[in-house]
This record gives structure tokens, sequence and C-alpha cells, in this order.
């Protein structure tokens, strides 16, 4: 049994019942909390990144695109942190809400200087760098980038598995149609 999958783009038919997909859907996501742990980068931001995959459709192409904007949010709540920091704030409360101010405005910017519109991927990205709690480093950012990606490419690879295999050019319903007629 298929279901039909749609985003903005394009329609697509997923050819697994939803007594295979949930264990499919548990698989990858225990998949990516183990890659992140043998890699020795955080679990829970490599299961954040499983979830990034899904920001804004299921296909490879829109993975990499949520990818993209998650590591975009990475470094605008990376930079937001080191901006409030240098505020010198009276009180260090006050740090956390200017720097949350700062990297919204800066995700809202972006939605309008280049028509990005993917906010859920930029938030989480702003999430892991100030839920992480590291430095301002170049290093920090590359160790959460690296960390982000290993969930997205856990959350891809039965996507790449069966782009390899031909499977959905093959059996799915519209070529079943096709050799009909």
């Amino acid at each position: 049994m298929s279901h039909a999958v749609a985003n903005e783009h394009r329609v697509e038919s997923i050819l697994f019942s939803r007594r295979t997909s949930i264990p499919l859907a548990a698989v990858m996501f225990a998949g990516a909390g183990i890659a992140g742990y043998l890699l020795g980068l955080p679990v829970w931001i490599a299961l954040i990144g499983w979830a990034v995959y899904f920001t804004r459709g299921s296909t490879l192409h829109d993975g990499a695109y949520n990818l993209a904007c998650a590591i975009t949010g990475l470094g605008f709540g990376i930079v937001s942190l080191s901006a409030a920091g240098k505020l010198q704030l009276h009180a260090a409360w006050a740090a956390l809400p200017v720097a949350l101010l700062i990297a919204a405005v800066s995700v809202h910017l972006m939605q309008f200087i280049t028509g990005v519109s993917n906010v859920p991927g930029y938030y989480l990205g702003i999430l892991v760098a100030l839920v992480a709690d590291t430095d301002g480093s170049l290093d920090s950012y590359l160790t959460l980038t690296a960390a982000v990606s290993v969930g997205v490419f856990a959350a891809a690879l039965p996507d790449l598995v069966r782009r390899v295999l031909g499977s959905t050019a093959e059996t799915g319903p519209e070529s079943a149609m096709e050799a009909e007629r």
C-alpha cells in the first residue's frame, strides 16, 4: 500500500505501508543517535539533525536545502550569542533574550533578502547553537555542523538507498500504469 507525499514542488508516491514506515522511522532515528555517539558528537544534536531533514519536504533535494538552512541558523545563533556577550549587559539574564532577538531578526531578514522560507530549519539551527552552550569559535561551529549533518545523513539514508537501487522509478504506480498502456 502506498500513499502520496506532497510538498510545494511535487507529489510523490511512497511505497511503504504504515506497518513498515513507523519502524523504519524508528530505525533511522536510532541510527542518527548511534552514529552521533560513535563519532563522538553530541547525540541530541544528531537527533535534531534527523528532524531537520523533514522540515520542508522529505526528498534528497529538500533535505540538502533543510541542512543548509539549519547550518545558517547555527551561524546566526553563534553570532548572536557572541554579539549579545559583547554588549556587556548589566543583567546577565538579559543576554539570552537579546541573542534571540538578534537571531530572529536575522532569520526574517534572510527570508526577505534571499526568498528562502524555511523558518523552522533556521530556528532549529538557532536552538542548537543557543542550547549547546559552546563558545563562539569556529571549532564549536564545525562540531555542531558535523552533528547536525550526521542526523540529516541518517534521515536521508533510505532515500539514498532507494535512489541507488532505483526502486521508486521501477515499482511506482505511475510505471505500472505506463506498463499497461
